[in-house]
């Protein structure tokens, strides 16, 4: 008798789907496979697919608030003009309630656990902690040249994963999160790095995100992001980028001599017109690469099913290839490659993983179906997530958030629009 028995159901195991039954246990899965199993709680999961949990490996959640407020704008305009002058305004409670959005969205739409770099983190970490979301979470790090604002970023940062990592049953990791080398100087970079091994965690940083930015660094350092980065010890297996779109051969070839992962945003990067990523140059290297939404004033969605689509037809039609990515790569940039690359042991229908488990219902676009991978890649909308399993814990049941009040979410966060309305 397990925790929880999925029964019936059609699973995506080693690439593939096929019918099995799969057993909780705590927050483990303790069985997959043909046989007869039964559980203090059952899951009929006949007629519908059974995937890993989503990872969304880059977000800045709270900005839920900023959905549709700085639209049709170049990046370096959308920060400068609005977004960062709107962030002033933030305080502590309003980030608590755009995370709660953000996790509200997540949740309904497959996500399981999330990376998240942001400001006013303690707010999110209760969010976290209150919805039963799985997350990595870091404080969005900048020090502008300014030593002693470099002592405090530097502060807050380290405190933050003092008090909250490994918190709620080991839900949150949390991790240093320096914004960017264009908002860090190579001095802070070095001292971020030294702290994170020190404290044997893992760093997260946006990085050549616009050709702009590069042009910028190579005129102040007289090299490329990745490589001031590398010059200055900062990438290895413990390195999260962002982005990494305006990279060079020589570039990958880095990335994947450290074994850095890369978090590729294609909706945020399209919406921002940055750029379309190298993936399938970065896949065929072997470098680590995972799928992030971004935040959603640059996106405007916390649904990652848009990613997965996107990430596929944007590199068919950047090489010329049909066969550019396989349907198979992209659902495991999804779920698999976000847990390894946070160095969590999820994202994968085996014995021993976390519990962290989706079903989605059979509904009309999955009509006819006549290979499951195809059909969840090229014709999801999120919609059809019926059941959410997170650290073994059932959070949604038929498409209802069962620990959120979502009314009263939406309603406080319709609430919070006017302070921001009048910019």
């Amino acid at each position: 008798m397990f925790d929880v028995a999925i029964k019936d159901g059609v699973c995506f195991i080693d690439g593939r789907f096929i019918e099995a039954n799969i057993g909780i246990e705590g927050n483990r899965i303790a069985y997959v496979g043909k046989e007869e199993i039964a559980g203090e709680l059952e899951i009929d999961a006949s007629g519908k697919f059974v995937l890993p949990g989503l990872f969304n490996a880059h977000t800045h959640l709270a900005m839920t608030l900023f959905r549709g407020y700085a639209e049709d704008m170049p990046l370096m305009d959308w920060l400068e003009k609005k977004i960062w002058r709107a962030e002033r305004k933030l305080t502590p409670k309003d980030v608590y309630w755009g995370s709660m959005l953000g996790i509200l969205e997540m949740l309904k739409t497959g996500t399981t656990a999330f990376s998240d770099l942001y400001i006013h983190m303690d707010e999110v970490a209760k969010a976290v902690g209150e919805t039963g979301i799985r997350a990595v979470l870091c404080y969005g790090m900048a020090d502008r040249g300014d030593k002693e604002k470099a002592e405090k970023e530097l502060k807050i940062g380290t405190e933050f994963i003092k008090n909250w990592d490994n918190a709620f049953n080991g839900r949150i990791k949390a991790i240093y999160g320096p914004h960017a080398p264009y908002t860090c100087t190579p001095e802070f970079l070095k001292e971020v790095k030294l702290k994170a091994n020190e404290l044997k965690t893992l760093v997260h940083i946006h990085v050549s995100e616009t050709k702009q930015e590069v042009e910028e660094i190579r005129r102040t350092y007289g090299k490329t992001p990745v490589r001031l980065l590398e010059e200055i010890g900062f990438l290895d297996d413990n390195t999260i980028i962002a982005h990494g779109i305006w990279l060079d051969d020589e570039e990958l070839e880095i990335l994947k001599k450290k074994k850095v992962s890369v978090a590729h945003c294609p909706v945020s990067n399209l919406k921002l017109a940055s750029g379309i990523a190298r993936i399938v140059d970065m896949v065929r290297l072997g470098i680590n690469v995972c799928l992030g939404t971004d935040g959603a004033a640059s996106n405007n969605t916390y649904n990652l099913f848009e990613e997965i689509k996107l990430t596929s037809l944007l590199q068919k039609v950047a090489t010329g290839r049909a066969d550019a990515l396989h349907a198979k790569d992209v659902l495991e940039m999804a779920t698999k490659n976000g847990y390894k690359a946070y160095k969590i042991d999820g994202g994968e229908l085996k014995q021993g993983k976390l519990a962290d488990i989706v079903l989605l219902e059979r509904k009309f676009n999955y009509c006819p179906v006549y290979d499951p991978l195809h059909s969840i890649v090229y014709a999801s909308y999120g919609c059809e997530v019926s059941h959410v399993i997170v650290d073994g814990e059932l959070i949604v049941e038929d498409g209802i958030v069962l620990t959120m009040d979502e009314d009263r979410v939406t309603s406080k966060v319709e609430s919070l629009k006017e302070k921001f309305s009048n910019d």
